[in-house]
């Protein structure tokens, strides 16, 4: 039964699309480089920037695209490079344009009005940029030094021991004759 109510109420949206009053979505004014004009167009805004309510005004949301991983773009406080540097962006940073004239985009940024080189920005996110690969710095390789010969120690030669030769006999024979057995005298016998 619960069932069949939420059916049925739910089925009676006349009165719905009646009161339906679309809102609309304010679309944001192109930004027009004045370089791109032809000459004696009027630029995006008639207004000086300085004379702007920086809360109502249009802006078209740019991103910053630098070419090399770390790199920071300068924000200056007027458009010229003799301009002081106010601040830095990074790398997919967004900001919202007023207008770009001679080459600089003028931005809000903090309630203020602050420029950066034009050729730096881009309509839609870049991607990331890939950091440097690091090289490792080579080690030198140190050159062999050339290891001397070995020389041969002079050694001593061995004192030659003397080989024990029998005394020579005078009448120069070589070997003595053993000695004979000499026997001793038998003594007479006493008869």
């Amino acid at each position: 039964l619960g069932c069949m109510i939420m059916i049925l109420g739910g089925c009676s949206n006349r009165n719905k699309m009646d009161d339906f009053i679309p809102t609309p979505t304010p679309s944001p004014t192109p930004i027009v480089d004045e370089n791109d004009l032809p000459e004696g167009t009027a630029g995006a805004t008639d207004t000086p920037l300085d004379e702007l309510d920086l809360s109502t005004v249009e802006t078209t949301p740019k991103y910053v695209k630098m070419d090399k991983f770390g790199s920071t773009l300068n924000v200056r406080a007027t458009p010229s490079t003799d301009g002081d540097v106010i601040g830095s962006l990074v790398h997919r940073e967004k900001v919202d344009v007023i207008e770009i004239k001679d080459g600089w985009a003028a931005f809000v940024n903090d309630n203020r009005i602050k420029y950066v080189k034009a050729e730096y920005l881009v309509d839609d996110k870049p991607d990331f940029l890939d950091p440097p690969t690091a090289t490792p710095t080579p080690i030198p390789t140190p050159e062999p030094t050339p290891t001397p010969a070995p020389t041969a120690k002079p050694t001593k030669a061995p004192t030659p021991v003397p080989e024990e030769k029998p005394p020579v006999k005078p009448d120069n024979s070589e070997e003595p004759e053993a000695p004979e057995e000499t026997k001793e005298p038998e003594a007479a016998a006493e008869e």
